[in-house]
């Protein structure tokens, strides 16, 4: 934890702890979202400060007291009350995805060459729109077979629809290409909010690779999840097909499904306009709305709104 409040990094102004706190708040109400005074110290924006320090701002702070609400335990925009209820409705819908993303976490990383299986986007954060949203997935795989894993997987979200269950393993990467692109707020917010639910040592090497999320976020610490583990059958399955498929029939079949899908994923993500996908040898972005473009310019707008 830091110890004393300092402006940090090249990336964001913020000079003061109560605009950090108001640029945090005014960030989380784009996503509907009230935060805790925990939330609000663990992703504070573009600033450092010990959490008895923003809980002093946020109890005294005569700005912070014009500007924000509060329902314990939640923060708010003035005005906004009503994303109080709101968080306690999808932290129930979420509650009900958890169950089915922690068993399907754990398949997933029963796959041959899977690596890490974190749950990102709604979800991560407890903000599930609905019981039946889509669980995102981010997905690490050894180097050379992402998309001989990808494969394995997309079986998966099949047998998961049959559940009427929607898994999105929209963001696949080999470990040795760990870096997440440009450097942004959205990018640290999505990397910071992610949960790893297998693969503790993959996750630290995506925060190694990725240490530009400490200018926007300062006081970011990993979770430190019960890490879900594949079973003695599903870990002896795995090393199995493994050690079968990685010499000259896991190369033969990882060419394959690379020319076929790698292609097919670009001519479809043209097709629907996607300005954030990717797809290479070594990663599998299908990102096909390009969500980190607007919510910075939600975002941007909202500042200026505000002041800011």
């Amino acid at each position: 934890m830091k110890t004393a409040n300092t402006p940090t990094g090249p990336a964001l102004a913020i000079q003061n702890l109560a605009d950090a706190i108001l640029h945090t708040v005014v960030y989380a109400d784009l996503f509907d979202y009230p935060l805790t005074s925990q939330q609000i110290h663990r992703f504070l924006t573009g600033y450092s400060a010990p959490l008895a320090s923003v809980e002093e701002a946020l109890a005294h702070d005569d700005r912070l007291r014009q500007r924000l609400g509060s329902i314990q335990p939640y923060w708010f925009l003035v005005g906004r009350e009503s994303l109080v209820e709101l968080r306690r409705q999808r932290d129930a819908f979420s509650q009900s995805l958890w169950r089915k993303a922690r068993r399907y976490g754990a398949l997933v990383a029963s796959v041959p060459f899977v690596r890490m299986v974190a749950i990102t986007g709604s979800l991560s954060m407890n903000n599930a729109i609905d019981p039946g949203d889509d669980i995102d997935l981010l997905i690490v795989t050894a180097q050379d077979r992402l998309w001989l894993a990808r494969g394995m997987v997309i079986l998966l979200v099949h047998l998961a629809r049959l559940e009427r269950m929607e898994l999105c393993p929209n963001y696949l990467m080999s470990e040795h290409r760990l870096h997440l692109g440009e450097p942004s707020l959205f990018t640290a917010h999505e990397l910071a909010q992610l949960i790893p639910l297998c693969g503790q040592d993959a996750y630290h090497r995506l925060l190694d690779n990725n240490a530009w999320l400490s200018e926007y976020l300062p006081n970011f610490y990993p979770y430190r999840p019960q890490e879900r583990k594949p079973g003695t059958l599903g870990r002896g399955t795995q090393h199995l097909l493994e050690a079968c498929l990685s010499g000259r029939l896991g190369d033969a079949v990882e060419r394959w499904e690379q020319g076929r899908k790698i292609a097919q994923l670009r001519q479809t993500a043209e097709h629907r306009g996607g300005r954030s996908t990717e797809f290479s040898p070594n990663l599998c972005k299908g990102h096909v709305h390009d969500h980190g473009t607007t919510i910075r310019q939600r975002y941007a707008s909202r500042l200026a709104a505000h002041g800011l």
